[in-house]
C-alpha cells in the first residue's frame, strides 16, 4: 500500500502538493486541532486546512487519518507517529514529507524518517508549491542517510 505520513503546522501547502501528486491510498496527518481549524488566506486559501486536504485526498482517491498532537512538545508528536508506525507493515511504501509543521514536528519525523531507512524501504521528501504554482519535491532519503552514516563515524564510541 502507498502510505504518506505528513505534519500539518497552518500552512496545507506542502501536504496538499503531496497528496496530489504522489497519490498515496492512505495519509497519515499529525496536528493539532488548532492547526485543522485554520484557514491559511495570507496564502490564498479560503477554507480552513482540514476542508482543503479533504478535497486533496477526494482528488487523489486517498484515505485520511488524523493523528492529534500537541505541535511543539516532541513526547506528544512522537506518541502520535507511535501510532502511525504500528500501522505501516514492512511491504508498503512509504512517503515522509517533513517540510510541514512545526520545527519540532520536522525534527520528530526527519528522525524517524531516518530510523525506518535502516530498516525499510521508504522515501523522506521535502516539498513546497507556491501560490504561483512553481513545484518542487526534493528526495533527501539518500542524502540523509548518508548524512547521518558519517556523523555516526564521527562520534566517538558511536550510539
Amino acid at each position: 500500500m502507498r502510505v504518506a505520513i505528513l505534519t500539518l503546522g497552518f500552512h496545507p501547502r506542502p501536504l496538499e502538493h503531496i497528496i496530489l501528486t504522489k497519490k498515496p491510498q492512505v495519509c497519515y496527518i499529525v496536528t493539532s486541532s488548532e492547526g485543522l481549524k485554520y484557514t491559511a488566506s495570507e496564502h490564498g486559501y479560503k477554507k480552513p486546512n482540514s476542508v482543503v486536504l479533504q478535497d486533496a485526498a477526494r482528488k487523489a482517491r486517498c484515505k485520511i487519518n488524523i493523528l492529534r498532537c500537541d505541535p511543539f512538545d516532541p513526547e506528544s508528536i512522537g506518541d502520535a507517529i507511535g501510532q502511525i508506525m504500528e500501522k505501516i507493515k514492512g511491504t508498503d511504501e512509504v512517503t515522509i514529507n517533513y517540510s510541514g509543521g512545526t520545527q519540532a514536528m520536522s525534527l520528530v519525523l526527519g528522525s524517524v524518517a531516518i530510523i525506518l531507512s535502516r530498516v525499510m524501504p521508504i522515501k523522506v521528501l521535502y516539498s513546497t508549491k507556491t501560490p504561483g504554482g512553481q513545484e518542487k519535491i526534493l528526495d533527501h532519503t539518500e542524502s540523509l542517510k548518508e548524512l547521518f552514516r558519517r556523523l555516526y563515524e564521527i562520534v566517538p564510541g558511536g550510539f
